[in-house]
């Protein structure tokens, strides 16, 4: 009987557990940046980018912790594994870099990686930009930004986890 109601107890913290995890996101955008748009009144003024993170296939390490995300070398956000964002910039041509850890050539050199690219955001129009991962081997795991069609974006999101200002305006729902 004791172990009957032991096992009830564990079997319910660990739900407990499992719950508040999958409950937080690990995706954090700083609002400091100059680029951000901060008045709600002038959507259509600015660029509607929605970033994007997929799931991997397999567990890649240093490169699963939240990626950072530059904007013309100021960071914009960190973008968790599994989930995606919105942020309306400013119109703008944009250099986007991707940054994280990883490891290189031996089993435990761990070094930066950056990848970054240039795009050229319109106002009212909406972009949906992925990080796409790219295995190297001995050079690690980096990261890509590419640009998307929406029909893309649907599908890469679906099971992926809204955070932020993409939870009022969901990928699905356009």
């Amino acid at each position: 009987m004791r172990d009957n109601h032991f096992s009830t107890w564990t079997t319910v913290g660990l739900a407990l557990l499992v719950t508040l995890f999958t409950a937080c996101s690990t995706t954090e955008i700083n609002s400091r940046n100059a680029l951000i748009q901060h008045d709600n009144t002038a959507k259509s003024e600015y660029a509607k980018v929605y970033f994007i993170r997929p799931n991997t296939e397999h567990m890649q390490g240093f490169p699963d912790n939240p990626l950072n995300v530059l904007i013309n070398g100021q960071e914009l956000m960190k973008l968790g594994k599994g989930e995606y964002t919105l942020v309306y910039l400013k119109p703008h041509e944009i250099t986007i870099t991707l940054e994280n850890l990883t490891q290189t050539r031996g089993r435990w050199e761990v070094e930066t990686v950056k990848q970054s690219r240039i795009f050229d955001f319109e106002a009212g129009q909406t972009y949906f930009l992925v990080t796409q991962p790219v295995d190297g081997e001995f050079r690690g795991v980096h990261f890509r930004p590419e640009l998307r069609l929406a029909a893309d974006a649907k599908v890469i999101s679906k099971r992926l986890k809204a955070v932020g200002q993409a939870k009022q305006e969901p990928i699905q729902s356009l």
